[in-house]
């Protein structure tokens, strides 16, 4: 069995009678990893071409197409995504289903776009939330879900030094390439297993 370093393994409660694992990673290169071991694909997303403020965000295509929004709208401007209004949450949104894995660098900014310190709230769609020491620009949080897919991800204020607003400035996003292929590749970890028992 393969473990990862820097990995916490959190047990989500996704039905009555189902659970499912989500991998925490504070490492990119080890949040790749993990992609590759778990057969997911991935699409690397930045955000120096987005400029103004707008009602929504939007990039990716098919299987890793993702919309980017907030309460009051969403601003991009040196090199980030964030928030209009300082108290509002950055939600992303994964519509196609096949999202399993999303990292990147998660943090505040002040009103010029400058990066900020404090701790961030990171909440994925089924629950699973995360309270995060944000204590350098390159600080990264990924996570990995072997259970229901990831279809939305939320950046939360909870505490910083003076007016910030919550913001991306790069996004990973691990997925499964075709429809159904994450069964078959299920399928193809346990032939694998039985082969080396």
């Amino acid at each position: 069995m393969r473990t990862f370093p820097f990995v916490a393994a959190v047990a989500t409660f996704i039905s009555s009678t189902t659970f499912a694992a989500v991998l925490v990673f504070d490492n990119a290169a080890v949040f790749n990893a993990g992609l590759l071991e778990s057969s997911l694909a991935n699409y690397d997303q930045t955000f120096e071409s987005y400029s103004g403020s707008a009602a929504f965000f939007t990039g990716g295509t098919g299987n890793y197409a993702w919309k980017a929004s907030s309460a009051t709208g969403v601003l991009g401007q040196a090199g980030v995504v964030q928030t209009v209004v300082a108290t509002d949450t950055l939600k992303f949104d994964f519509s196609s289903g096949n999202v399993y894995g999303i990292g990147g660098l998660f943090h505040y900014v002040d009103a010029a776009g400058a990066y900020k310190s404090g701790l961030m709230k990171i909440k994925l769609s089924d629950g699973t939330s995360f309270i995060r020491s944000i204590s350098s620009q390159t600080t990264f949080s990924g996570f990995i879900t072997t259970g229901a897919s990831i279809a939305s991800l939320e950046l939360s204020h909870i505490g910083s030094t003076g007016v910030t607003f919550s913001a991306a400035e790069a996004l990973t996003i691990g997925y499964v390439p075709a429809p159904g292929a994450f069964a078959l590749l299920g399928l193809a970890g346990l032939v694998s297993r039985r082969r080396r028992a």
